[in-house]
């Protein structure tokens, strides 16, 4: 694969008719290769589901696009009873990786032509910046020293806002796991030792972004077909570039209780490790867009950056 156009869709509030919207919207001939849907609750109290999408192709993703712009032109946020926003990037190979279970494929790896093959850059500090084939010519840093600070303050239903004034180099990590293939011994363990953990981590990612560079954090529930919660989840980080998510990821308490505890589980169960998990982690360039629709102000990126009214 070369570039791949990832689109993150939501719908914010009402969100009962979320599913029957996606298929209306993505079952034309210029559908993605692949897509998956989540829910959570966020921070606010408010129900937000959403698909994350996969293009190849640059030229069946722009027919799409031609008519989710036309179907969102026939919205008006100001009598809209939903929110809805989209997140989109293209990436080129050498400024993603990921890693993925060949029985558990998600996300990227769930993309047609995608192989899986063993690597090399695993198990050690580090290892994640090696999978990034630009890593040998790019720091993968921010362009300059930034810190995160929220306006939450600011108006932003009943309209259409483009946020602006991102960084250079703004990183994105999914994250996932599924306990469907656990058998009663290591669901417990899962359940008692990692899960616990994995939830202090992302609550102290949103809880502080200024100290972290995390502007974005959804833990979300995976979702089947029909719509029906599975026993999977993911989350979906924005940072303001990979150097932040290294840094916590290398340093912090609560990622390296993560990771000792992933690690010591891997050790336990080598071939017999039911739990899965996975990950792809971008850096992207200036092809990518934040877009929000009647939504609250602490949605997604609005509150961090510079919004634009469309």
């Amino acid at each position: 694969m070369s570039n791949v156009r990832v689109v993150v869709f939501g719908q914010q509030g009402q969100v009962d008719g979320f599913q029957s919207l996606v298929r209306h919207l993505f079952a034309s001939q210029n559908a993605p290769d692949h897509r998956d849907a989540a829910h959570y609750t966020d921070p606010q109290g408010v129900e937000n589901t959403f698909t994350v999408a996969y293009w190849l192709d640059p030229i069946s993703y722009s027919g799409w696009r031609e008519d989710f712009d036309a179907w969102l032109a026939t919205q008006d946020p100001k009598e809209a009873d939903s929110g809805y926003w989209l997140e989109t990037f293209s990436v080129p190979t050498p400024y993603r990786e990921t890693i993925a279970f060949k029985e558990y494929l998600r996300g990227l790896s769930a993309c047609p032509y995608s192989t899986i093959e063993p690597i090399e850059e695993s198990a050690y500090w580090g290892a994640a910046r090696d999978r990034f084939a630009a890593s040998a010519y790019d720091t993968l840093g921010p362009a300059d020293d930034q810190c995160l600070s929220a306006n939450t303050d600011r108006d932003t239903r009943g309209k259409v806002l483009r946020v602006v004034g991102f960084p250079d180099n703004l990183c994105v990590i999914r994250s996932g796991v599924s306990w469907a293939s656990c058998g009663e011994e290591q669901l417990e363990s899962y359940q008692k030792n990692l899960a616990p953990k994995l939830d202090a981590g992302m609550q102290y990612l949103r809880d502080n972004p200024s100290e972290t560079g995390c502007a974005s954090l959804r833990q979300v529930s995976y979702l089947n077909a029909d719509g029906t919660e599975a026993a999977e989840a993911f989350s979906l980080g924005f940072f303001l570039s990979f150097s932040h998510l290294e840094r916590w990821a290398e340093k912090h308490p609560s990622h390296l209780a993560i990771y000792t505890k992933a690690l010591a589980e891997r050790k336990k169960y080598q071939e017999n490790l039911e739990l899965k998990t996975y990950h792809e982690i971008y850096v992207l360039s200036d092809d990518a867009e934040f877009l929000y629709f009647n939504c609250h102000p602490s949605t997604g990126l609005l509150p961090y950056f510079e919004n634009s009214q469309v």
